[in-house]
């Protein structure tokens, strides 16, 4: 993929290939600015992923109308085995992973290869997002809320969720056995704490900005399936605690 050119302080040669994955099952209606607002990166990933799976409507054909996106296929349901599917498929040297949904901002791949290549103990980073069909007050406060919660809940200082994280590759390595396939765990957060129990950092990067459809996930019925599965999470990490 095109790269545009950069000041001489920041040359490609001595930063990370970013590859970025996006699992996606019947997203027609948003993939394609999805997909869009990667491409028009100030600094383009050098990969961008999409792993369908298992989609019945035109999501494939719009996502085969970007030359330069790799559509891969995972069968098995499951956004933990769709993820999996296109980390293992990933060259970069940092792997980001956003949902179909997401929008990135102009300049996102930049503020996250700026940090991995400035700092080489960062495992893992994570970015904030802005609400879709919200007004900005009201989505900030109500993003910044959910995340404090969230991590007051786990007792972690930081988590990353699936519309904006990266890690570098050999972290996901080290990582991926710890993983679970299955939907009764919280993927992003799973990797958050497998990470964490790793004795990996993680960052909160301000400028790795994106735009994110977050009322899909406030529906009652996703927001039952999200406390389950983070309970399951909690219940994960507490035993492998206890089992080191």
């Amino acid at each position: 993929m095109h790269s545009h050119m950069i000041s001489s302080s920041r040359t490609l040669a001595r930063r990370p290939r970013l590859s970025v994955v996006i699992p996606v099952l019947n997203e027609e209606r948003i993939i394609d600015a999805c997909l869009t607002a990667l491409e028009s990166q100030a600094e383009p990933p050098e990969q961008i992923i999409v792993v369908d799976n298992g989609s019945t409507d035109a999501t494939p054909e719009i996502v085969r109308r970007h030359p330069d996106v790799t559509l891969l296929f995972e069968p098995v349901r499951g956004i933990g085995g769709a993820r999996t599917r296109g980390f293992d498929g990933a060259t970069g040297d940092v792997l980001a992973r956003i949902d179909a949904d997401t929008v990135v901002s102009p300049g996102w791949s930049v503020a996250a290869r700026d940090a991995f290549a400035r700092d080489p103990g960062l495992a893992a980073a994570g970015g904030p997002a802005v609400a879709q069909r919200l007004p900005v007050p009201l989505a900030k406060a109500l993003y910044s809320a959910f995340r404090v919660f969230h991590r007051t809940l786990f007792r972690v200082p930081m988590i990353m969720y699936g519309h904006n994280m990266a890690l570098r590759a050999d972290v996901w390595q080290m990582i991926r056995p710890i993983l679970s396939a299955d939907d009764s765990i919280s993927e992003d957060v799973d990797v958050t704490l497998a990470v964490l129990s790793t004795g990996g950092r993680i960052a909160l990067l301000r400028d790795m900005r994106v735009e994110a459809d977050v009322l899909r996930t406030l529906a009652p019925a996703k927001l039952a399936r999200y406390w389950h599965a983070d309970s399951e999470t909690r219940r994960k990490y507490r035993e492998l605690a206890r089992a080191q």
